[in-house]
């Protein structure tokens, strides 16, 4: 539920003494925005909360809630109901340093589940986590989860203006997709079963099914996405690059569709000039390929004069449980 939390030692914990019996949960309104933020960055720098929480608050598909303890908000959660209402799914997810480790976010998300228990349609409960995460906690996991799917996952921390301008190559011919061009991949039974397994697209850590509903988180308004057709017909690679604000600087999510080696140099240089057109500063790069691409990402980011960044998350995993 937890799509992409730094790697922390619950030594690095401090827990407070409170009266945990003197706490309400209830739903989260705009007005607690500066006091979910007083929670904390949990993301290790790349948190998007504070720039997705208004979004949040006005998408029919999402209720947020907030655990108080006394006056201070010290939890929070917004479960979304995405693919037609049949999959249920949580984002943002927190709980205060200090409060961490005293049952919060289980009082919390015992409530959650709790609210939705009588909603027919859903039939699903979805999650994406890291290989920290899943390390940390893959027992319990597997009890309750079925892996449905791993990703290779590269991180890079530099600043733009520290680049070289990036000459976009004009032999490979690179399309932009619109939400009626996705669609089409969508409908193209070569193009899904090639991109798309399982029938699923996981966009900025949350997995979706390939639903028109579904197109408002597969595209943000700023979002790039691009194909390209290995044999002139069919799409052979597809790519979305997701920006958003961070402490750290701008955020910019590459998810990476198919297994096109060839092309995926090409993508990425695309990326990188659009990401300069937003900014000169620092940005965060996540490149999310599928293993059959193996280190192509990471040299082809490499070789563009891009530095190395020790991170210790390496996959994204994803996994899906029945709802009830």
């Amino acid at each position: 539920m937890i799509a992409n939390l730094i790697c922390n030692s619950p030594d690095s914990y401090l827990f407070a003494e409170v009266t945990m019996s003197d706490y309400h949960i209830r739903r989260a309104t705009v007005d607690d925005f500066d006091r979910v933020m007083a929670i904390g960055d949990v993301y290790g720098g790349i948190d998007y909360l504070r720039h997705r929480y208004h979004r949040f608050m006005d998408d029919p598909n999402a209720q947020s809630y907030v655990y108080v303890v006394g006056e201070e908000i010290v939890g929070f959660c917004t479960p979304f109901l995405v693919d037609d209402g049949l999959t249920f799914l949580v984002r943002g997810s927190r709980v205060k340093k200090d409060f961490q480790g005293q049952g919060v976010y289980g009082r919390l998300m015992k409530h959650v589940y709790a609210e939705y228990k009588d909603v027919d349609s859903i039939k699903y409960d979805a999650m994406t986590t890291n290989n920290c995460n899943f390390e940390a906690k893959k027992d319990s996991l597997r009890k309750t989860h079925t892996e449905i799917s791993r990703k290779n996952f590269l991180n890079y921390h530099f600043k733009m203006e520290d680049i070289q301008p990036l000459t976009p190559p004009t032999d490979i011919n690179l399309e932009e997709v619109n939400s009626s061009a996705m669609m089409s991949l969508f409908e193209d039974n070569i193009t899904r079963e090639k991109l798309f397994p399982g029938d699923k697209i996981i966009i900025d850590w949350v997995p979706l099914r390939l639903l028109l509903s579904n197109m408002k988180y597969i595209l943000a308004p700023s979002s790039l996405a691009l194909q390209s057709r290995g044999d002139n017909t069919h799409v052979s690679l597809l790519t979305v690059g997701t920006p958003i604000p961070c402490e750290m600087g701008i955020r910019y999510s590459i998810d990476v569709f198919g297994s096109d080696a060839s092309v995926l140099r090409h993508h990425i240089i695309r990326h990188m000039e659009y990401l300069r057109s937003l900014t000169q500063k620092a940005v965060v790069i996540q490149i999310i390929t599928a293993f059959e691409l193996g280190n192509n990402g990471d040299d082809i980011v490499k070789s563009l004069g891009v530095p190395p960044f020790d991170f210790p998350m390496t996959e994204m995993i994803y996994f899906e449980k029945s709802f009830r």
